[in-house]
């Protein structure tokens, strides 16, 4: 039997009338609200697309390279400086510091891992895990570990973290020249000494590795590196003799813990060229351990930058000074009451103790205050303060050395200057210098008048090529006869002293020679210390003693320098020694033969 199949024809307006009520069922607003829902929103998207590519396309695409491309710096290995011999003051070990990369820590083992790096290296674990929290890419978590440390924390194998060599600052001599050397802040920076001023020249220049990198720092194995090597700093070899410098440490060092004196200074200059052969300060600092030490200590180089009454080694200038007036000569006396008044002021010798008629050599050998005003007072402010700018004093003396100070000169004219203070600055009061500024002058005296530069640099060495230092002549003070007089009244006031030395050897207190063998010069002083609020010290003082040796073909100025001694309160007790010593062995050391007919009975 066939089927059947039943079909039902839907009429066409049946099927109209079936969709009409689908479109009719939207409002037409809620269309143009839709429609223009996507305009606006295809608007913001090409705005958004016009600002991404077109306008900020090239600092989107710098910023983008900068995430790969950032240059690696390269260190440059800073200069060494050397000694007179070449033995090491300063240079460059490489040492293992700890980074981090914060993004490749486990955020739950940072606080576990800060605690175990702060237990090998010190460093509080607080501090590390800031440092490992950072959104940074890279972070110095410490820096120049010790070996055995750094090894402790390579076995740790701990991860995000990384062991970078970097050089660090080594002092292989200690407190030895320590204020000449100087010292490096933590950013490798000088702080003080040829360290500072040297700085540019030691530092050298950066290299660089330019490329692409991942964020761990390395290069991509798919990028070409372009490494621009750095420059290394230049070496320095300084003038300074390590025998010299160890005498005058060891001497300085002695004598300061034997009278319990608050500080001291030694410098040995040779006046033919200006070469500093040996300069030191007490107390002394090891600038491996800067940081331990007050700023004054470490910052701060007193044989330039501490400025001091001279006291009675000033003496020698004011007799130079009354020379090259032409007013005063060697045989011109004044009369020595032991004491006067002037502008109201009582102004005496030490002790008080007149000594009648004196010549300048006779105000130098028995140091007498009151002489050496009146000779000031015969001699005119104009014409003593011009000899005084002739020396250098109130200026720099241009020593490469960071943080030398000028010296307080109240010259005549200026708005400082009395009539009373031009008195006593004849006797060293009333002005203030710098050791080294009061060597400069003593070494033009003995080098018959003319000044050189000091300088503590003998040569520059970049690679092979090196440039010594040619000494520079900075003026002409005084005539050479006029020094050469000065230099022979020394000699008298030196031996006048060498009983302190030779008086218990052999019984003798009268004059004799200071150095056996030796013509040598030497002018003491009893420095005053003034008190901030004006007057000064009435319990201590500053003993000093500025010699030339040997007066006739001089080899060596030298200053020695006690600060507020103990138990020599004059100073003069403890200064003379520490320069009998040290002179004697300069002498012998620079293989000067000694005049057999320069020895006084008793001496050997």
């Amino acid at each position: 039997m066939a089927s059947t199949t039943r079909r039902t024809t839907i009429p066409a307006s049946a099927k109209t009338t079936a969709a009409v009520p689908l479109l009719r069922g939207l409002p037409r607003w809620r269309l143009q609200v839709l429609l223009l829902s996507c305009v606006l929103i295809s608007t913001i998207i090409g705005i958004r697309l016009v600002d991404l590519q077109v306008v900020r396309s090239q600092d989107l695409a710098r910023k983008a390279r900068l995430e790969i491309e950032t240059p690696t710096l390269l260190a440059p290995r800073r200069g060494q400086i050397t000694d007179a011999s070449g033995t090491v003051l300063a240079m460059d070990v490489e040492r293992q510091s700890l980074f981090a990369v914060p993004s490749q820590v486990p955020a739950e083992r940072k606080a576990e891992i800060a605690l175990l790096i702060a237990k090998l290296t010190n460093v509080p674990a607080e501090q590390i895990l800031s440092a490992l929290r950072s959104d940074r890419q890279w972070v110095r978590l410490t820096r120049w570990l010790d070996p055995d440390v750094a090894a402790q924390v390579a076995e740790l194998k701990l991860p995000g973290l990384r062991l970078v060599y970097e050089p660090m600052r080594f002092y292989p001599q200690g407190f030895t020249a320590a204020q000449v050397v100087g010292a490096l802040n933590l950013n490798g920076e000088g702080v003080s000494g040829i360290e500072a001023y040297y700085d540019t020249a030691l530092r050298g220049t950066e290299g660089r590795i330019e490329g692409e990198f991942d964020p761990a720092r390395n290069p991509m194995a798919t990028s070409l590196a372009r490494v621009l090597p750095p420059q290394d700093g230049a070496n320095l070899q300084l003038t300074i003799d390590p025998f010299i410098q160890q005498i005058a440490e060891r001497e300085l060092q002695q004598a300061v813990q034997e009278q319990q004196a608050d500080g001291g200074t030694i410098i040995v200059l040779d006046p033919l060229t200006g070469a500093i052969l040996a300069m030191t300060s007490w107390p002394f600092f090891d600038p491996n351990r800067w940081q331990e030490y007050p700023p004054e200590v470490y910052g701060r180089n007193p044989a330039i930058g501490t400025v001091y009454e001279p006291g009675s080694t000033f003496k020698i200038i004011t007799a130079a000074a009354a020379l090259s007036s032409g007013v005063v000569t060697t045989t011109t006396t004044v009369d020595d009451t032991g004491w006067l008044v002037r502008y109201g002021q009582p102004l005496r010798n030490f002790d008080a103790t007149p000594r009648g008629p004196l010549t300048l050599a006779g105000m130098l050998y028995y140091s007498s205050n009151v002489a050496a005003l009146q000779f000031n007072e015969l001699v005119g402010p104009e014409s003593y303060y011009r000899t005084l700018t002739r020396f250098g004093f109130g200026q720099p003396t241009g020593v490469d050395l960071a943080g030398e100070e000028s010296g307080i000169v109240n010259f005549y004219g200026s708005s400082g200057y009395n009539p009373l203070t031009f008195l006593i600055n004849a006797y060293g009061q009333g002005i203030s210098v710098t050791p080294l500024q009061l060597v400069q002058a003593a070494a033009a005296i003995a080098n018959d008048g003319v000044m050189m530069r000091p300088y503590v640099v003998q040569q520059v060495c970049r690679g092979k090529e090196c440039v010594r230092t040619e000494p520079q002549v900075v003026g002409k003070p005084i005539e050479a006869s006029i020094a050469q007089a000065v230099r022979e009244m020394m000699v008298d006031a030196a031996n006048h002293y060498a009983p302190v030395i030779w008086g218990p050897r052999t019984g003798s207190w009268r004059d004799q020679w200071l150095v056996p063998g030796y013509r040598v010069g030497a002018k003491t002083g009893t420095a005053s210390i003034p008190l901030p609020g004006g007057g000064y010290d009435p319990s201590y003082t500053i003993g000093s003693v500025l010699g030339i040796a040997p007066v006739d073909e001089p080899r060596f100025v030298v200053l020695v320098k006690i600060d507020r001694p103990k138990k020599d309160t004059l100073g003069v007790l403890t200064a003379i020694p520490v320069y009998y010593n040290l002179v004697d062995q300069l002498l012998r050391y620079a293989h000067i033969p000694p005049d057999r007919s320069l020895v006084s009975p008793g001496q050997p």
